[in-house]
């Protein structure tokens, strides 16, 4: 009942325009896709930084020292590894990496990976530690 509560108070504070801004995820794509990852910044503040990312090979094992991380996938599937655990993800899977676990993301689908991702405090790109460790 609490998320439902949460959901319709999301959707008013949007539809009666309490949002500074709302972004429809599902079709948004890069007008270019770069070589493997396109990230587009869709906001940020000294508390988060929000992203959408879409991987067509491999994101490489790293890190973030200072970071948490939360993914949702909205396209593709792929093989996730965090830390010692591998999943398979889908459309619809969140994830929450934790400050300072190795995670690395290989695309699995014909079409690009594209996952919303959000960290927090404000990711200012200086706060991504690659790693040897293979999965």
């Amino acid at each position: 009942m609490k998320a439902v509560t949460l959901l319709f108070l999301s959707l008013g504070f949007v539809a009666t325009g309490w949002a500074q801004e709302a972004i429809h995820l599902p079709t948004s794509t890069p007008e270019v896709f770069k070589d493997n990852i396109t990230v587009e910044k869709l906001s940020t503040d000294a508390n988060q930084s929000s992203f959408l990312i879409w991987v067509k090979d491999t994101v490489r094992p790293h890190h973030h020292a200072e970071h948490t991380e939360c993914i949702y996938v909205l396209e593709g599937e792929g093989t996730f590894y965090l830390g010692t655990n591998k999943m398979e993800l889908k459309p619809g899977d969140y994830v929450r990496i934790p400050q300072g676990v190795v995670h690395s993301f290989k695309t699995r689908s014909p079409v690009p990976a594209k996952v919303l991702s959000i960290q927090t405090p404000e990711f200012l790109g200086e706060d991504r530690i690659w790693s040897d460790h293979q999965h």
